[in-house]
């Protein structure tokens, strides 16, 4: 008797996040406001086009396309991984998370659906300190994102 085994070929999406340094010296998250749910917090990012020629410069289209700014990417800093929900349900969804210096940003410059759909909610940009207590007690999606951002506080540390 032969038995067959079947392997499912799992689809995997990218996505790529900062970890923004100001000016300041501090971080840069967005609190989202959506209707019915409690305010949260986000690193800026998104998804990896097919047009993106790297990570790096889909970082960087992102943090164009959801803050009208420019950035310095310095260097990656951790990833996750998580099963996908939504329209990518079936999916594995890996974000790439990279140290990176905010080198300026026009909020009236902003585009994408995020900013066109009002049903998307609002993107507001909040700056905090990189200090432990102050992000332990944000409510940033997702778990593991918090967890990394919080387990690499002190290499974003060493770089303001």
């Amino acid at each position: 008797m032969m038995t067959t085994i079947t392997r499912s070929r799992v689809r995997l999406n990218h996505r790529v996040r900062a970890l923004l340094l100001t000016d300041a010296g501090k971080l840069l998250l967005f609190r989202r406001l959506k209707a019915g749910l409690e305010p949260y917090w986000v690193m800026p990012g998104g998804g990896v086009e097919s047009t993106d020629t790297s990570l790096e410069a889909a970082l960087r289209r992102e943090i164009r396309e959801e803050l009208g700014g420019a950035v310095q990417v310095i260097r990656p800093v951790f990833t996750t991984e998580h099963d996908g929900e939504g329209q990518y349900e079936g999916w594995r969804v890996r974000h790439h998370y990279y140290a990176c210096y905010l080198t300026g940003y026009d909020l009236s410059q902003r585009n994408g659906p995020e900013f066109s759909n009002p049903a998307k909610g609002q993107y507001l940009p909040d700056e905090f300190p990189l200090d432990m207590d102050v992000l332990s007690h944000l409510t940033i999606k997702t778990p593991e994102a918090k967890a990394g951002l919080l387990a690499n506080l002190h290499v974003l540390k060493r770089l303001v």
